[in-house]
């Protein structure tokens, strides 16, 4: 499958083989590429939909009589009537009816046009999965503007930012747009995944909330997990091979995420900047910690914040910490620990690898 359609014109469209598959099978497997392209290339709707019309016109000609002499009389016919007719008829079902003249031959064509002129065949069936109408929200306030989808799910769009969506997401999935920044609290629904479109990237989900920033003038796009699960992938990636079971991206937990530089197509892991706690203030942990050993000081701030931590047993073995740190960042927190123990810590891959001051590069 190209993986540029930009150029496509409605009949590039209409005799793509894939293309044609979608729109003549329900259950094609090809469906859920197609209309996730159409809700992320709002500038080739008018194209697009138009070539789904031409190919359903199309269909309708295979078991038309092929008869020259009548099709030259019909013809004829035809353009006695189209001054006026065409006063009746919308410019799009001649333009469709012009792509059919020249592909399926003038006979088999203007039998199309003698059938629907009698009656006798429906004017371009409507597709019951034609895409469902598309909406669009732009912030131009200094103020969070609340966007609520379908589904249930709510979008915080922030400044100068743009969301792109169904006015009704399908069945099988829930797709939409965004360029800018904006927090997402999606509607759990593990038969719906919900993606979401950001400048060369797709942020994938079941449900869980999520902050996404994707600036078109800006030279990456940021995914920060709050509760549940993400996975970020390249656009390309994502979409190069639609049906393999573990594309290349990366999975995101709460206080993790994930960056996407432009220029390198280059897709990483990390912490956010200011780790929260993952518990309501009630089932917030002590931090006080009054000769505590120090694998369950570490037990501690793992289970608090959500994160990783890595040390060699041997380096944790017979270390003790009495220390109170109720009010710190977890960062602030680790150099505490690190500091009064003679170790080091570095963020590698989200995760907190600890180690002795001395093997610090």
């Amino acid at each position: 499958m190209p993986e540029d359609f930009s150029n496509f014109e409605i009949e590039d469209f209409a005799f793509h083989e894939t293309f044609q598959d979608w729109v003549l099978l329900p259950a094609s497997e090809h469906r859920s590429f197609w209309e996730r392209y159409l809700a992320t290339h709002l500038d080739q709707t008018d194209r697009i939909l138009a070539a789904r019309e031409l190919v359903l016109g199309l269909k309708t000609t295979q078991q038309a009589p092929a008869d020259d002499d009548l099709a030259r009389a019909i013809w004829q016919n035809i353009q006695q009537r189209t001054q006026t007719e065409t006063r009746q008829l919308s410019s799009f079902f001649w333009r469709v009816a012009a792509s059919v003249l020249l592909v399926a031959g003038l006979g088999t064509a203007l039998w199309w046009f003698q059938n629907r002129e009698a009656g006798n065949l429906t004017p371009l069936a409507v597709d019951k999965t034609a895409p469902a109408e598309t909406l669009e929200e732009v912030n131009h306030t200094d103020n969070i503007l609340k966007v609520h989808l379908s589904d249930g799910s709510v979008v915080s769009l922030g400044k100068d930012s743009r969301l792109t969506y169904p006015k009704k997401f399908d069945a099988t999935q829930r797709v939409v747009s965004l360029s800018g920044e904006a927090f997402f609290e999606v509607k759990r629904n593990p038969d719906r995944p919900f993606l979401v479109y950001a400048n060369e990237t797709v942020t994938k989900v079941l449900g869980t909330s999520f902050r996404v920033e994707a600036y078109d003038d800006a030279p990456e796009v940021t995914v920060q997990v709050k509760t549940g699960r993400v996975s970020v992938f390249a656009k390309k990636d994502f979409e190069d091979e639609p049906t393999k079971a573990q594309r290349t991206g990366v999975v995101l937990t709460p206080n993790q995420q994930a960056v996407f530089l432009k220029n390198q197509t280059q897709l990483s892991k990390s912490l956010v900047a200011t780790p929260e706690l993952l518990m309501p203030p009630s089932q917030k942990p002590s931090f006080d910690f009054n000769n505590t050993p120090l694998q369950k000081v570490f037990d501690v701030l793992e289970r608090a914040y959500g994160v990783e931590i890595v040390a060699d047993p041997d380096l944790t073995s017979g270390r003790a910490l009495t220390v109170s740190m109720e009010d710190e960042t977890l960062y602030e927190k680790l150099d505490v620990v690190c500091m009064t123990l003679g170790l080091s810590y570095q963020i590698v891959d989200a995760k907190v690898i600890v180690e002795n001051n001395n093997n610090k590069r």
